[in-house]
């Protein structure tokens, strides 16, 4: 029976100290390839969550871009899509994994290059883009989380 103590004890001892090895060191990670798949991972959960989003965004840019104005029913549409994509961006899990990785590599850009990168994949219009970046919720949403930024 002592025997299985001393085991349980080391076991347990060798779990709790591989348990505290586990935060990566951003020397060493941080590496473009790195940053590369873990934000294109982060992107594909937003997109997903925010597909539905885009639609009335492109047609919304499309107008404008054409010297129109939406009508009243795109424009309800437009206002939704940007409070779903908001919500998204305010509780969704890519955002919170692109605030991670942007902290643990000490660099805030990783989240505003990857949220281009996304805008523009989707087809928008560069008005609509700069529309979209140039909000002040938008720039609160992607601004690093300093908690998580003491933390790396």
């Amino acid at each position: 029976m002592t025997h299985f103590k001393a085991l349980l004890i080391i076991a347990l001892t060798a779990l709790s100290l591989s348990a505290c090895a586990t935060a990566p060191d951003p020397e060493k990670v941080c590496t473009s390839e790195w940053i590369s798949k873990r934000s294109d991972k982060a992107i594909s959960r937003i997109e997903k969550k925010a597909v539905r989003s885009i639609k009335p965004l492109k047609k919304a840019g499309e107008k404008w871009a054409q010297g129109k104005t939406p009508n009243p029913i795109q424009l309800f549409m437009l206002s939704n899509s940007l409070k779903s994509l908001e919500k998204e961006l305010k509780n969704g899990q890519g955002i919170k994994d692109l605030k991670m990785l942007s902290a643990t590599c000490n660099d805030p850009k990783i989240i505003s290059n990857a949220m281009d990168g996304f805008l523009r994949k989707q087809g928008l219009p560069d008005n609509i883009i700069k529309f979209i970046e140039g909000v002040g919720i938008y720039q609160q949403l992607i601004a690093p989380d300093p908690a998580l930024a003491n933390r790396a």
